[in-house]
């Protein structure tokens, strides 16, 4: 039994295209993942807005205002100011700013945008800032109207103005998942469970290896007298090692170079590498064990199988998911027999629910997979007869 495994995994191991699908695969979607999620979380940190010097006493107070909210390691705004408004204007059109802001004559605000690129929410921050800024504007005016007095002294005009500006009602934010989620790391689970399937590629190789139709080796392992079932056993462990230790470099990978919060459970998602690895590797040899069809239709089965799998399991993109979300919502049972989907849920379950119970479910199912593929890869490694080889 030793001497088998050992003989498997170095079999595998000199496979370098099984490698670097099952290995590096995962960590080169991930770093491209990081790139462009990033790249939205970084635009999204600053509204980048501009500002016309005008040089009247209502636009250096707008001024004054703008560059409050543009101070701190917190900072909503970044200011750019401009000596003319046609400047500002071809800023704008070149995407500079997002937009810019002028006063009329009579103190009033206004935002110019580009017509090509309108309706950003860069652009719905400024509004609201600008609505705020006439809101406590008009307050201050009408008080100095009824009150002179009240507004006598700087301090008191400030500490006026910073009241009216403040929130008026405190608001907390609440969450109804366990974990802060940036709306991006469904995209890295779905991907570990996507690439949790490419190992079923390793199980195919060995239980191949190992068939009498499969290669000149085979046929004579199969007159040997260690039993199709003995023989099974050491491909199937070799292969679950190999796609478990390339599982949890790329969960090491995400977590701590990419930094994808797994809401503190890092143990249970190693448990849930370790389970995703079993049920790849069982799908991998009922397709290796399939008796009279060439070990080249057996690749080209399990790739088909593995896209088939993956599509409604929302492991493609936004589209996809969405169409996982539907077949949740209405088809759950379509969901709960396909791994793929299972496998994704998974790591998701376990990040953002306070319960553990659905994450065992995911779990749960996916043994019963697994137990089901490997018996019916056990049946199908059963001796044959064989007309000719």
């Amino acid at each position: 039994m030793s001497a088998l495994l050992r003989c498997d995994l170095i079999q595998v191991l000199r496979n370098r295209g099984v490698i670097i699908w099952v290995m590096a695969f995962p960590i080169i979607l991930a770093t491209i993942f990081s790139f462009v999620f990033g790249g939205y979380q970084t635009d999204a940190a600053r509204v980048e807005v501009g500002l016309v010097e005008q040089g009247t006493p209502e636009a250096a107070a707008l001024a004054a205002a703008l560059d409050a909210l543009a101070k701190g390691d917190d900072a909503l705004l970044t200011v750019q100011r401009f000596p003319g408004e046609k400047n500002a204007r071809d800023a704008t059109l070149a995407g500079d700013v997002c937009a810019y802001v002028t006063t009329d004559e009579d103190g009033t605000p206004r935002m110019w945008v580009s017509p090509q690129d309108a309706g950003t929410l860069s652009q719905a921050v400024v509004q609201l800032v600008l609505d705020r800024y006439q809101q406590v504007s008009a307050t201050l005016a009408t008080v100095a109207e009824k009150d002179p007095e009240a507004l006598a002294s700087p301090d008191a005009a400030a500490a006026l103005a910073d009241a009216l500006a403040s929130d008026d009602v405190l608001t907390e934010r609440l969450s109804v998942l366990r974990a802060e989620s940036d709306g991006f790391q469904r995209y890295y689970y779905a991907m570990l469970g996507f690439s949790s399937l490419m190992g079923a590629q390793v199980a195919l190789l060995l239980v191949t290896s190992k068939r009498a139709d499969g290669s000149e080796v085979g046929a004579r392992r199969q007159v040997s007298a260690t039993g199709p079932g003995r023989q099974l056993a050491p491909a199937f462990l070799a292969s679950w090692l190999v796609c478990l230790a390339c599982q949890l470099v790329a969960l090491a990978y995400i977590r701590l170079v990419v930094g994808v919060s797994l809401g503190g459970r890092e143990g249970l998602a190693a448990l849930a590498c370790a389970v995703c690895a079993l049920v790849s590797c069982a799908i991998g040899a009922a397709v290796g064990a399939l008796p009279g069809v060439p070990t080249q239709a057996k690749d080209t089965l399990l790739t088909i199988l593995t896209m088939a799998l993956s599509v409604p399991a929302g492991l493609f993109g936004t589209p996809s998911q969405e169409l996982s979300d539907w077949l949740w919502a209405h088809l759950p049972w379509v969901q709960a027999i396909n791994p793929a989907a299972q496998a994704g849920e998974a790591f998701y379950r376990l990040t953002f629910y306070d319960s553990l119970a659905p994450f065992a479910a995911s779990v749960g199912a996916l043994l019963a997979i697994s137990v089901v593929l490997l018996a019916i890869a056990a049946l199908f490694m059963r001796r044959q007869r064989y007309a000719r080889l």
